[in-house]
Parts: structure tokens; sequence; C-alpha cells
């Protein structure tokens, strides 16, 4: 009977942890990453790319099914290459409530006139982020339809953003606010200037930290828009 008194309370003290994981205050982080960005043709530099980094983690689930996890970013980062086409993100540390694990990111790369990319950062065989100095981004110069690049940089860059990266979700701005301009410029029908409006909408967001559990503050979006992506 002592025995299984003893059971029950360790299950119990095991459940308290892993329902109320969330609530916990733990520490986040993500190691130095360094690299370069190339023309996949000609081996030579971009100068100018934008390299974004966003760490992305399956929410610890409350329940021992997992059936109602999801995955969201909790952190993000960028840099702009130098002529000879290197980038560097500094190693971070925050403390979080979030019920998430530290992973190495994905990496997203835009410049004008090349396809952008995905890419993820490690080969996920540790369960922690690790340095990664020697990354090397190639990428194709792009040819296609004025359609299928507004489509191309949404879908690629945009539509991963980083809703859950409170402050550091600003460092995405630079280059939210150079897909816009680059996409503003060239769309020629309905559809693409309401993908550009969409874009303005992201970017807005992430520029001013808007907080997805917090209240909705459209007329500071509104406003951010009207001054500076207009």
């Amino acid at each position: 009977m002592r025995s299984i008194k003893v059971w029950v309370v360790c299950a119990a003290v095991v459940l308290i942890a892993i329902t109320s994981y969330g609530s916990i205050p733990h520490v986040l982080y993500g190691k130095r990453i360094a690299g370069q960005v190339v023309d996949a043709g000609t081996g030579q530099p971009i100068n100018g790319a934008h390299v974004a980094f966003l760490w992305e983690s399956d929410i610890t689930p409350h329940s021992f099914t997992a059936h109602n996890s999801r995955t969201i970013c909790y952190h993000a980062a960028a840099a702009v290459t130098n002529e000879q086409g290197y980038f560097e993100i500094a190693p971070w540390r925050e403390w979080s409530t979030y019920g998430v694990e530290p992973v190495d990111p994905v990496a997203l790369v835009y410049v004008r006139g090349y396809t952008p990319r995905q890419i993820a950062v490690g080969d996920r065989s540790t369960d922690r982020p690790t340095n990664h100095v020697d990354q090397r981004y190639a990428l194709k110069k792009f040819e296609g339809t004025v359609g299928e690049r507004i489509e191309g940089i949404f879908q690629t860059v945009v539509r991963r953003d980083c809703r859950y990266g409170k402050d550091s979700q600003k460092s995405l701005y630079p280059m939210m606010k150079a897909v816009h301009g680059e996409a503003r410029q060239i769309a020629s029908s309905e559809i693409h200037r309401s993908t550009v409006s969409t874009i303005a909408l992201i970017a807005a967001k992430a520029a001013i930290a808007l907080d997805p559990t917090g209240a909705g503050d459209d007329e500071a979006v509104r406003a951010f828009i009207e001054s500076n992506l207009k």
C-alpha cells in the first residue's frame, strides 16, 4: 500500500510539472552563426543580402497525448551581408515562460534578383543549439514572372514571421521592408497589390513587436504603415 501511495505522489508531481511547464521561467538561447552568401552560378559573394534566423519549436504539450501541440517562433535575429558576402549573428540568451525547447534555427535568405531560400541550420542530430560559423548559402538568379516573384518572396520570406519573438521580431523589419519595396515596385495587378498590402501588415506588426497574445492595436499598425510603408 505504501509503495502505491509513493507512486501516486510521484506521478502527481510529474503531471504538475508537465502541465505547468509553459508558465515556469527557463532559459532559451541561441549560439553564434556566421557565414557567407554567394551566387550559385559564379560563386561570387553577394553584398546586401538579408539573412534572418527564426528559432521555432513545438510547444510542450499540456497533456500526455501531445495532440494540441503546435509550433511557434520564439526568437528572431537578422543581418545584412557585407561586400564580401559575410554575415554574423551573435549568441543570445533570455528568460522565457514559453513551453518550448532550445533548438537550432531556420535561415531565410533574400536579395533582389535572386530566388529566396529557407534553410535549416544544422542537421537536427542534436537537441540543443550549437555554433555554426561556416554557413554558405548559394542563391540562384531569379527567372520567372512578376506573379511568381511576388508569390515566391511572400511564401518563402514574409509568411515565416516570428509573432512570439517579442522585441526580437523587430530585427526582421529591414528584410520585410526590402521585400515590401520590391513587391510594391513590380506589382502590376490587383492581386499583386493585395499581397503587397499583406506584406506591409506583417512588416508593421514585426516592427512594433505586436504581441499576438494581447489586445490588437490596429491603429498603431495603420499609423506605422502610413508613415513607413507607403
